[in-house]
């Protein structure tokens, strides 16, 4: 039987907006983050969304008041001293993280690497 694994989504880089592309800025700080911890990146699935909303399966998962990305939602509940009041959230029986700083010192308490400096 295959485990659980933590779940993160991000947005594809140069999606279009007011005729131009773009990128996300907290989704490129994450993906430095993994950039320095690959085997965090091995442990976790990783999908890369459309700018366009709903995405799906983001909001199949938590609603639709919780699409912004990136998102990482975690295979279980998870507590760590490193964490603060706020990173992560619940929707329904799932608990979930958004936004570059909460993303990036969950994975880290949760796989074990340097957390980011306060």
């Amino acid at each position: 039987m295959t485990q659980a694994r933590d779940r993160l989504f991000l947005l594809r880089p140069d999606w279009i907006d007011q005729d131009r592309p773009w990128f996300c800025m907290a989704c490129a700080a994450v993906e430095g983050f993994l950039g320095y911890y690959p085997a965090v990146r091995d442990q976790i699935d990783i999908a890369y969304l459309p700018y366009d909303r709903p995405r799906h399966p983001v909001v199949d998962l938590l609603g639709e008041a919780h699409q912004n990305l990136p998102t990482l939602i975690l295979a279980a509940s998870f507590a760590h001293p490193d964490l603060r009041d706020g990173d992560l959230q619940q929707a329904g029986d799932l608990w979930f993280a958004t936004d570059e700083r909460p993303i990036t010192r969950v994975l880290a308490a949760r796989y074990n690497v340097s957390p980011p400096h306060p």
